[in-house]
């Protein structure tokens, strides 16, 4: 893999890496992480992507990741030296009912084992829970998956979804890629209230909560933890201390981000099914470290798995992480970013939302979680 980066974030900075990783013979495919801030628009970039004659796929997200750094500004060009086939589809919010056949008459290849499949969407699409489901059952877990949400760190609707026909919104790319990896998830968030019954949702806004106004009761919950009068504080100023998460059968529970109160309603990335059972969750520094250690240790237990001669050549580390988590950590995020790095090459996104398996568990949606891969060079 040749990895290039821009700090600058500059069109035409992007326009001389992506000629230069086209012209690479050892590439067959590449991937373009870029941060928001550098106001790609289809305007401005669509000749950039549609004239690469290699496949193409990534995303524009708030922030993007090079070894122990978070750029506010800046573009990543990743060339990959394996086989890559990415597949669109568009205007996912409008075709949930239709996924699984849209999956099978759209995507031409299948899954295979030692492969990883990158899924990058758009973030603020409405319905990215049931697409994944319709992947999982689709493809299994044959391979491994992992990407996440594309978009901005204010959560407006924008094209950022990076494919060969330029920047798309309202959409999902799937880039099947020859590679072997190894994958992390986890987040290290706690539970500080007792289950509490989804009694009314709509995808991804929870209304009620044990038939009371969701807000309501996530509020009152809050103040009982902090101890304080909640009364002046803004939601985002509680609601970024205080994720909720989903029961599963799995390690962790489910991390759902609040970004949005609209009357006692709370809008969240990613779905909250009704019936489902939900905590308010917490957590610190030290605990949000502790769970990007454990994601890193799976990671590395999963790709050595495959790899037992571990001083060949080392592997480049992928992280996922949300933008919301990282703003949590603050200036403790590079300590993070420290750990998922563990000496080895990184790039990589915070993001709307994490796309992961974890080798072990179902395919997901995550929100302020690390998602590790380690990726063969």
């Amino acid at each position: 893999m040749i990895i290039l980066t821009d700090k600058q974030g500059s069109l035409s900075n992007l326009g001389k890496m992506l000629r230069e990783a086209e012209a690479d013979k050892t590439v067959k495919a590449i991937m373009v992480l870029a941060c928001e801030a550098n106001n790609f628009t289809p305007e401005n970039s669509d000749v950039l992507f549609r004239n690469v004659n290699k496949p193409i796929f990534g995303g524009i997200f708030p922030q993007i990741l090079y070894n122990t750094e978070n750029l506010l500004t800046g573009t990543i060009v990743a060339g990959l030296t394996h086989k890559v086939s990415p597949f669109v589809i568009e205007n996912i919010s409008k075709q949930s009912a239709s996924f699984d056949k849209l999956l099978e008459d759209t995507i031409q290849v299948r899954p295979k084992e030692n492969e990883t499949i990158f899924l990058f969407v758009d973030g603020m699409s409405s319905d990215v829970s049931s697409l994944l489901d319709s992947a999982f059952n689709h493809f299994g877990l044959i391979s491994n998956y992992i990407g996440g949400g594309a978009g901005s760190v204010n959560f407006k609707p924008m094209p950022c979804v990076i494919t060969a026909k330029g920047l798309l919104q309202d959409a999902a790319l799937f880039a099947f890629a020859e590679i072997r990896s190894g994958i992390g998830v986890a987040h290290g968030w706690l539970p500080v209230s007792q289950p509490l019954k989804v009694t009314e949702s709509d995808y991804n806004t929870v209304v009620s909560l044990d038939w009371k106004p969701a807000f309501e009761v996530y509020r009152e919950i809050i103040a009982h933890v902090t101890k304080t009068n909640l009364q002046d504080v803004s939601f985002a100023g509680i609601a970024k201390n205080f994720p909720l998460g989903i029961a599963k059968m799995a390690d962790e529970l489910l991390v759902r981000d609040p970004v949005e109160c609209r009357g006692n309603s709370m809008r969240c990335l990613g779905e909250l099914p009704e019936k489902s059972f939900i905590y308010v969750l917490h957590g610190d520094t030290n605990s949000l470290l502790a769970g990007a250690k454990k994601s890193r240790s799976f990671a590395g237990e999963a790709y050595y798995s495959q790899h037992k001669k571990r001083n060949e050549v080392k592997p480049v580390v992928f992280i996922i992480d949300c933008i919301t988590r990282a703003q949590f950590l603050g200036a403790d995020f590079k300590e993070e970013l420290k750990i998922a790095s563990d000496g080895n090459e990184l790039i990589g996104a915070l993001s709307l939302g994490e796309i992961a398996n974890s080798g072990r568990d179902y395919l997901e949606f995550y929100n302020k979680t690390s998602v590790i891969a380690l990726l063969e060079d």
